[in-house]
């Protein structure tokens, strides 16, 4: 029987199927992006049962020695962002702004009493800031992992525990809550933005969670400052599936061009008082 015989037309057929097709795509790269999260889960249970690297190893530049490069556990995962692939100089914005490799994040991190630490397991990802003084002093995390197809940096999980920065003040006068008014956040998410740009990620995206409106709407005001922008609302909606299943909830989902970001909180770190590092 012909559509027309079945009551149904041409471009409602052809809008039918498109919108099924899409909807397979959807669920198809939702099943992919939960892989993903299945792999950064693995590494945080390798990163909670692994033994702690050798003081020696770690990222926090010695006075006599250049900077070494960022300390990285990696079960079978990418090399650590390297100062050759993001060197000074080598990515410019207007001819001037040149984005900071990790041996001058970690530097700055350090002279501001932090120490960085960056892990992966497959796609996965997981950067650290401690205390320098107690490195058993945790004061964030953020992890993630490369979205399937490489260009997307997804971010994952954003913490700083504000116990454990008050008790980094306490104990150690040089801690300044990370050298800028973007706290010790900056410093982890600057890592895993360079892991990102090396291995061929043009975009990060995240969610804001919305747990209570005050916070949230505190969230999209941080974000907003450190340079993201807002896509949409991720709500509780039926065309909000596919998302939810990526995030784990309601939110807003922020993104931005990785060098961009870069770029400014390069600017920001080099400008920051105390802290200006020579380049």
């Amino acid at each position: 029987a012909s559509g027309e015989a079945l009551g149904i037309t041409k471009a409602q057929f052809h809008a039918h199927a498109t919108s099924t097709l899409q909807l397979a795509l959807n669920h198809t790269m939702a099943a992919l992006i939960l892989l993903c999260l299945i792999c950064s889960a693995a590494l945080q249970i390798a990163v909670a049962f692994s033994p702690p690297p050798p003081r020696s190893r770690s990222c926090s530049p010695s006075p006599s020695t250049k900077p070494p490069t960022l300390h990285r556990r990696r079960p079978g995962g990418p090399s650590s962002p390297s100062s050759s692939s993001v060197a000074a100089g080598g990515d410019v914005e207007d001819g001037t702004t040149a984005i900071a490799d990790v041996e001058e994040i970690t530097s700055f991190a350090s002279a501001n009493g932090v120490e960085l630490s960056f892990t992966t397991a497959g796609p996965g990802y997981r950067g650290v800031a401690s205390a320098r003084n107690d490195p058993e002093n945790k004061l964030g995390y953020i992890e993630g992992f490369i979205r399937p197809g490489g260009k997307i940096l997804h971010a994952d999980k954003m913490e700083i525990f504000k116990s454990a920065l008050n008790s980094a003040r306490r104990e150690e006068r040089a801690f300044s809550g990370g050298g800028t008014f973007l706290g010790p956040g900056l410093l982890i998410a600057f890592v895993c933005l360079l892991h990102g740009k090396e291995s061929g990620c043009r975009t990060c995206e995240f969610l804001a969670i919305d747990d209570a409106e005050f916070q949230h709407q505190r969230l999209i005001r941080y974000y907003k400052t450190a340079g993201f922008r807002e896509v949409r609302y991720v709500g509780e909606e039926l065309k909000d599936i596919p998302d939810r299943l990526v995030w784990g909830g309601c939110g807003t989902l922020m993104t931005n061009d990785i060098d961009e970001i870069l770029r400014k909180w390069t600017r920001i770190i080099r400008g920051a008082k105390g802290g200006k590092m020579d380049t």
